[in-house]
């Protein structure tokens, strides 16, 4: 055997070794991109239970109630509680279209936010939340919002005074909710 049949035969096991790195590389890519999807969901569903538990919690849960009916009874405390559960609730589904966006999260995470957020504008208090959080966010998470909140009609609700005097939504069920949105 000549040098250049080692050569030959070391250029030849070197591409195999590569080709198999690039396999080992390849299928590591894959698991880490399904361990990062696991940790998205994951802090996804502990968001929502952390919300579900703290709006169950009797400080708050009166204003949550009075908030989203649109109660015109409610105190200043009731109403920085309602806010910035909302705010949350916002921020939460800013995260969600984000990583939906990015292919971070499936298209599972991303028709539930779709489903809670049609749902949610069905509550007089939550459009008014909407309506003053809005410039907090970047224009293309409101826009979807906006989308969103204009797919229910919307009119002067006279029942509600106080700090809910201004343009909220008509009651809706989820079955009028579109079924299509961004």
């Amino acid at each position: 055997m000549s040098l250049a049949d080692l050569a030959s035969i070391g250029s030849f096991i070197s591409g195999i070794a590569v080709l198999i790195s690039l396999i080992y590389v390849s299928v590591q890519i894959r698991q880490a991109k399904m361990h990062q999807q696991a940790a998205i969901s994951q802090g996804r569903a502990d968001r929502i239970v952390t919300m579900c538990f703290q709006g169950g919690d009797p400080a708050v849960a009166e204003a949550a109630a009075k908030g989203y009916a649109g109660a015109a009874d409610m105190t200043e405390t009731e109403l920085a509680q309602f806010h910035y559960i909302c705010r949350g609730i916002f921020y939460h589904y800013e995260e969600v279209f984000f990583q939906h966006k990015q292919g971070l999260a499936n298209a599972a995470s991303y028709a539930s936010f779709q489903a809670g957020a049609k749902m949610m504008f069905c509550e007089p208090g939550w459009r008014v939340q909407w309506k003053q959080q809005r410039p907090r966010f970047v224009p293309e998470f409101a826009a979807v919002k906006v989308y969103i909140s204009r797919s229910f009609p919307a009119e002067i609700s006279p029942a509600t005074a106080g700090p809910f005097t201004v343009i909220v939504g008509t009651a809706c069920c989820p079955a009028q909710a579109p079924t299509e949105i961004l």
